[in-house]
């Protein structure tokens, strides 16, 4: 029996029943082909005493083991389910939203196509016929990041306009007014450091930009309001992947959530100590398994990130699209310091980003060793490197509860804070984490 994916965006009422069926449908499918045709998922089910047969529900999903992103950089070649010359795109990589070793993704070009439209759906949530969308993401090869949004923005009718990631914010200026650039694609780092480093000198909000679309990094909701004052433009955010295709979910305008795509992906959030199913509406790890991948199936992909899956019926008419809340924590950046508490980089954005002229920061823990104390040690970049800035740092950090906590207990001593030279944060890397 064929089935279609329902019509998530065009005419018509589907229902969950519809949806779920349909995933049903399509996850013993994948689960068929990938028994057949892939080892490592031959051998991964004979170890686990499951046959595809037996998945009847999609709750018995949680019988199937997991995959590990360690699994993928150790054998990539065993996760192949066609010949080696029918892949149209090898992707070789390590993530900012992922954490773990370098990993290689195969795609077919039905697979890549099926990027494409998803891409184009994302991108015409937030463009149209006859915008500019500045690409602000790495270059290269053919079916890149970069390659790939470009070729979305011109199914729906609009103009790419693709920056150098090594591009200066004054040549940016220059490029977004000589190409009249009407929406910017990029990570939140990169968007924030572009903003700082121009608001000072020159009246953003006149240059005609509608959108900022945000990826890769937590955006915080002051950061998100400085943003939307400064350019006077709507700011909207994107969670992907590359282990799913780049193209994962978008956040649903109505309120706090990203919409995901249902049609391509199962989404499960599991407790990351345990491995079994979260209580409903508590955070937990984002589990995918892919549904229509033609080169390389993925079952149970565990991606490291903290969500929380929201059930309630979304206020935008969406009643047939799952969502999940934005990703904050990941579990490859959670630093335990002394006395126990746990931090990660999203508590010190939200800390210091809506420090007027704050551009970025790295965090470092160390042992001092006068008095053997544990203490963190930032460098953080200013619009206007001045050391007198230094107390409103400390005290923004000491906002954060888990820090003052173990200082107060004396398990932590008070963070040692330089300043950074103009542009040295510049190129720190993929994604914060603290060192």
């Amino acid at each position: 029996m064929r089935i279609e994916a329902p019509a998530l965006f065009g005419p018509g009422v589907i229902t969950r029943g519809d949806m779920d069926c349909y995933r049903l449908h399509k996850l013993r499918s994948t689960l068929l082909y990938a028994g057949a045709n892939s080892s490592f998922y031959r051998e991964q089910f004979r170890k686990a005493g499951v046959a595809p047969e037996d998945i009847r529900a999609l709750a018995d999903i949680v019988k199937l083991p997991f995959t590990e992103p360690e699994q993928i950089a150790a054998s990539p070649f065993r996760f192949l389910c066609l010949s080696r010359s029918k892949i149209a795109r090898i992707h070789t990589f390590v993530t900012s939203g992922t954490t773990g070793p370098r990993k290689k993704i195969f795609w077919t070009q039905s697979d890549i196509d099926r990027i494409v439209r998803f891409i184009t759906a994302g991108i015409g949530a937030v463009a149209a016929r006859g915008d500019a969308v500045n690409v602000w993401l790495p270059t290269g090869l053919p079916y890149g990041q970069s390659d790939l949004l470009s070729r979305g923005v011109k199914k729906i009718g609009a103009r790419p306009v693709v920056a150098s990631m090594d591009m200066s914010s004054a040549d940016h200026l220059q490029l977004i007014k000589e190409s009249r650039v009407t929406v910017i694609f990029g990570s939140t780092r990169r968007i924030v450091r572009l903003t700082r480093e121009l608001e000072r000198s020159h009246d953003l909000s006149s240059l005609g930009v509608h959108t900022l679309f945000l990826t890769s990094e937590y955006l915080p909701a002051g950061m998100r309001a400085r943003l939307q004052k400064t350019w006077n433009c709507r700011v909207s955010t994107h969670y992907g992947l590359t282990e799913m295709g780049l193209g994962v979910a978008i956040e649903c305008e109505a309120g706090d959530g990203y919409h995901f795509n249902e049609a391509d992906i199962l989404v499960e959030i599991i407790d990351p100590e345990t491995g079994l199913p979260s209580m409903p509406g508590s955070d937990g790890e984002l589990v995918f398994t892919t549904l229509t991948r033609e080169a390389m199936p993925l079952i149970r992909y565990r991606t490291r990130d903290i969500s929380r899956l929201i059930s309630e019926t979304c206020s935008c008419g969406a009643k047939a699209l799952g969502k999940f809340t934005a990703v904050k924590k990941r579990i490859g950046v959670i630093t335990r310091i002394a006395g126990g508490e746990e931090i990660y980089p999203a508590l010190f954005d939200e800390a210091l980003m809506e420090m007027p002229g704050f551009i970025d920061w790295q965090a470092f823990t160390y042992r001092r060793n006068d008095d053997g104390g544990e203490c963190l040690r930032f460098r953080v970049e200013l619009a206007e490197p001045r050391i007198e800035k230094i107390p409103e740092i400390e005290k923004r950090l000491l906002a954060v509860p888990a820090l003052a906590r173990s200082i107060r207990t004396g398990a932590m001593i008070m963070p040692l804070i330089e300043i950074a030279a103009p542009g040295e944060l510049r190129d720190s890397g993929t994604g914060k984490r603290i060192i």
